[in-house]
């Protein structure tokens, strides 16, 4: 996978669980509410982070070490 099809992906899918969210929002559906949209909230959340991990391996390798500033820390995860 390149850059461009990782930041695609990532488009693809933020738009897909921002879409979902914008919903739940409009429809005042309750975090604790798991329903349908809620499922398939967490599948576009995971594939968004997934695509966000490709796409920081992809920057690494592409600018070396000692570049990251604001993103230092995250690269423990948690």
């Amino acid at each position: 996978m390149d850059l461009e099809e990782a930041l695609t992906r990532i488009m693809e899918l933020s738009r897909e669980e921002l879409h979902i969210v914008r919903k739940r929002a409009e429809e005042k559906t309750a975090a604790r509410d798991h329903g349908e949209d809620y499922h398939q909230m967490t599948q576009a959340a995971d594939r968004l982070d997934h695509y966000a991990h490709v796409l920081r391996r992809l920057h690494d390798g592409e600018f070396g070490h000692g570049w990251r500033h604001e993103s230092l820390q995250d690269a423990g995860g948690s």
